[in-house]
C-alpha cells in the first residue's frame, strides 16, 4: 500500500467532486475513453473519483453536462509548480552565498610536515597573515609569507602558499638548519646546517674561514660575510658559496625473528564529517573506534567548481579491523627487513642532492629470537645554507670591487 501511494504521488493525481442528473453517463464516457479510475466513492448526491494527473490534463475533451470540481491536486509535478518561485528564489541565494562565500579562505591545509612542529607552523602561518575565514583579496604575496614562515619555524627549508578555490595549501620541505633569508641585499653567512667533514668549499662571495678536512657541527660558520681590517673598519656582505661534506647516519632497532602480517576480518566502521565553510561538523557521537587493531583511513570529498574548492564538502574516516598473524623467519631475513627498514629512515634526514659514498650494516644477537641491527651510512651532501648576520654594520666598502674569498 506505501509503495502505491509513492507511485501515485510521483505521477499526480487529482481527486474531482461529480454532482448532477447526468454524473453517472459522464463517469462511463471517462472510462470509455480511457481514463483510469484509481478511486471511486459514491454518496447520496456526489461521486468522488481520484484519476491520474495526465487524464486531468485531457478532462476537457469529454465535455461533461454535469458539475465537477477539482477538491484536490496531488503529486510531484503539481508540488513543484507551487513551488517553482520559492525554488528559483532559492536557487539564486544560494548561488549568492556561493558566489561570496567562493572570496574567503575556509581551510587551510599542509604538505610535506613529518618532523616539523605543526604548533609552530600554525603560528608561523597565523603570523604571515593565513587565517581561515579571510578574504582571498587580503592575503599577501607568496614570498611574503615564505618568508615569515621561514624565519619563524624550524627544520623547514622551503616553503610556499597555494591556494585552490577557498582551500589554502601551505607546502613545506624540511630540512636540519633551514636558511634565514634570501634577500641578496640582507648580509649573512653561509653555516653547516649538520655535522660533517668538509670535503671541499667553493666561495662565490664572502671570506671563507674554514678548510677542508675540518669537522664542523651545526651552525658553525663556514664563509663569513664580515670583512674586518686591522683598522677595525668593515662591511658585510650576503656571503654565498658551496660547502660539501661527508656526513655519517647511524640508526639502530632492535627485531624479533618473526614475520608479522595483517589478516582483514571484513569489519568496517565509518564516521563522516561535514566540512562546510570553515566548520567541522561530526555526524556521529562517540569519537573512539571499538576495533582492538585497526587500519584507519581518511578521504575528503571536496564540492568544486573547475578545480577550485568551495568550502563544502564531507570527510569520511573509515577503519578496517585486523587480526595479527606471526610466523618465524630466519636470521637472515630479519637482517635485511631491518636494514630497508633504517635505510628508510635514515632517507628522510637526508639533504637535498645527498650522495652515498659507503654504507655497512653491523648486527648483535640478543637472544635466540632477537637481534640488534645498526646500519650506518656515509654520504657527500651539501650542507651549507644561509644564516642573517646578528649585528649588521652598514659601512660601504673603500672601493667598487666584488669581494671574493681569501
Amino acid at each position: 500500500m506505501f509503495l502505491i501511494k509513492i507511485f501515485h504521488f510521483l505521477k499526480g493525481y487529482v481527486i474531482l467532486s461529480i454532482r448532477g442528473n447526468n454524473k453517472e453517463e459522464f463517469l462511463s464516457r471517462l472510462v470509455k475513453g480511457g481514463v483510469k479510475i484509481l478511486e471511486s466513492i459514491t454518496f447520496d448526491d456526489e461521486i468522488r473519483i481520484k484519476i491520474f494527473a495526465r487524464d486531468f490534463f485531457q478532462f476537457r475533451d469529454f465535455k461533461p453536462k454535469c458539475r465537477v470540481h477539482i477538491l484536490k491536486k496531488c503529486g510531484l509535478w503539481f508540488w513543484i509548480k507551487r513551488t517553482r518561485k520559492t525554488f528559483l528564489y532559492g536557487m539564486i541565494i544560494f548561488l549568492v552565498l556561493l558566489t561570496l562565500s567562493s572570496q574567503f579562505i575556509w581551510d587551510i591545509r599542509y604538505v610535506g610536515v613529518e618532523n616539523t612542529d605543526m604548533e609552530k607552523l600554525e603560528e608561523a602561518t597565523r603570523k604571515a597573515g593565513l587565517k581561515q575565514g579571510m578574504l582571498k583579496a587580503n592575503i599577501k604575496s607568496g614570498y611574503e609569507m615564505k618568508d615569515i614562515i621561514l624565519n619563524n619555524t624550524d627544520n623547514i627549508a622551503w616553503a610556499w602558499v597555494y591556494v585552490k578555490g577557498t582551500v589554502a595549501v601551505v607546502k613545506i620541505r624540511e630540512n636540519i638548519i633551514p636558511p634565514e633569508v634570501f634577500d641578496p641585499d640582507v648580509p649573512c653567512d653561509i653555516v653547516a646546517s649538520r655535522s660533517g667533514l668538509i670535503k671541499s668549499i667553493t666561495t662565490i662571495r664572502g671570506k671563507c674561514i674554514a678548510t677542508e678536512n675540518q669537522m664542523v657541527a651545526p651552525g658553525d660558520t663556514i664563509i663569513s660575510g664580515t670583512y674586518e681590517f686591522e683598522d677595525k673598519t668593515g662591511y658585510q656582505v650576503h656571503a654565498s658559496g658551496i660547502v660539501k661534506a661527508q656526513t655519517e647516519h647511524i640508526r639502530s632497532g632492535v627485531y624479533k625473528q618473526v614475520y608479522c602480517y595483517k589478516k582483514y576480518t571484513g569489519r568496517k566502521r565509518h564516521k563522516v564529517r561535514i566540512r562546510l565553510f570553515g566548520l567541522d561538523i561530526p555526524l556521529y557521537i562517540k569519537d573512539d573506534i571499538s576495533f582492538e587493531l585497526c587500519d584507519t583511513t581518511e578521504k575528503d570529498y571536496d564540492l568544486k567548481i573547475a578545480g577550485n574548492y568551495l568550502g563544502i564538502g564531507i570527510s569520511v574516516k573509515t577503519a578496517k579491523e585486523y587480526i595479527e598473524e606471526k610466523e618465524p623467519i630466519s636470521f637472515e631475513s630479519t637482517v635485511d627487513f631491518a636494514q630497508k627498514e633504517l635505510e628508510k629512515e635514515i632517507s628522510k634526514e637526508l639533504l637535498f642532492g645527498a650522495e652515498l659514498i659507503d654504507k655497512k650494516t653491523e648486527t648483535e644477537k640478543i637472544d635466540n629470537e632477537t637481534v640488534k641491527v645498526t646500519v650506518i651510512m656515509n654520504f657527500i651532501e651539501e650542507i651549507g645554507t644561509e644564516k642573517r648576520i646578528d649585528e649588521v654594520t652598514q659601512v660601504e666598502p673603500k672601493t667598487d670591487r666584488i669581494a671574493t674569498g681569501d
